[in-house]
């Protein structure tokens, strides 16, 4: 049995037990969406606290729009127009919707993506408390988004390695960041 057929196996069986169980399926729906929301507080709180956290909570949200807009659109767009890659699990049951989400365009997840590349930013940061929360938050909503069938555990792996990359482009780019960003943000250099 290859590696695909393992993943949709696993996934599968997950989200048909979670189906069977219309309030454990609730809660993992809940779950699966909810947490990412906490980002935009979190970084809000950040901005306005003091000059390093503004700059700072400006990189974390680049890393998250990196790794959502651009490379969880790009490696999905590329695999399925060469491959045509697989739908949702959900589509094998024949849901046409399920909480919002289409059937198309599993790979990779890029809620996985972000909340990966946002924990990674705020551990480097030095946020240990907002990495910690998005750690765990990051955990959770992803076992919720394989359980109601929004994603293969393939599709997490893939969100969460393009999250890494999107974190490491990031950090790479921290210098020319700072200094473009207290250009913007105080009209000067940094020393």
């Amino acid at each position: 049995m290859g590696l695909l057929q393992v993943d949709t196996e696993l996934t599968t069986r997950l989200f048909h037990w979670v189906s069977a169980h219309p309030a454990l399926q609730q809660v993992f729906l809940t779950t699966a969406s909810a947490f990412v929301y906490v980002l935009p507080l979190a970084l809000l709180w950040l901005f306005f606290r003091t000059k390093t956290d503004r700059l700072n909570s400006i990189k974390v949200f680049l890393a998250a729009i990196l790794s959502w807009q651009v490379l969880t659109n790009a490696v999905g767009g590329w695999l399925y127009g060469a491959y045509g890659f697989r739908d949702r699990p959900f589509a094998l049951d024949g849901y046409q919707e399920l909480f919002f989400e289409r059937p198309q365009k599993a790979f990779p997840s890029d809620h996985a993506g972000v909340l990966t590349a946002v924990t990674l930013a705020f551990f480097a940061y030095r946020y240990p408390k907002l990495g910690w929360l998005f750690l765990v938050g990051g955990i959770v909503t992803s076992f919720g988004r394989v359980a109601v069938g929004f994603h293969y555990v393939g599709d997490i792996i893939g969100g969460i390695a393009i999250g890494g990359i999107a974190y490491g482009i990031i950090r790479l780019l921290d210098r020319p960041l700072d200094r473009i960003l207290e250009k913007i943000f105080h009209g000067t250099n940094p020393s």
